[in-house]
């Protein structure tokens, strides 16, 4: 008898799971998680900071975000099969030019 849905192979733990899930038809878990944490940190970050002082400062905010999602992105990265190479780099670089706009942001007596 043929199945619609194919059930996940649990016998070797949730890291076959997560690999068959990431792989197959939930491709887009992980960039999807990942937009999430961003758009997490940096929205809630400048809304408390807006709140408290009246002021944002994005592009420190944007900072943090990238490095929050590319912590999370190298966590992938350390088993094959959790996260595609493309989407590990294009976090990298995502935190490369934040840093630089966090960098070219500030006058000589802040940083």
């Amino acid at each position: 008898m043929a199945y619609l849905y194919e059930l996940p192979n649990a016998t070797t733990g949730i890291d076959a799971i997560i690999t068959q899930m990431t792989s197959g038809s939930f491709y887009w878990f992980v960039p999807i998680l990942m937009l999430f944490t961003w758009l997490l940190v940096f929205f809630g970050g400048i809304i408390r900071q807006r709140n408290k002082d009246s002021t944002s400062d994005a592009p420190a905010w944007a900072t943090i975000a990238s490095l929050s999602v590319l912590l999370i992105a190298t966590f992938f990265s350390v088993s094959a099969g959790y996260i595609r190479l493309d989407w590990l780099v294009i976090s990298l670089v995502l935190t490369i030019f934040s840093g630089a706009w966090l960098f070219w942001d500030r006058k000589a007596q802040e940083v």
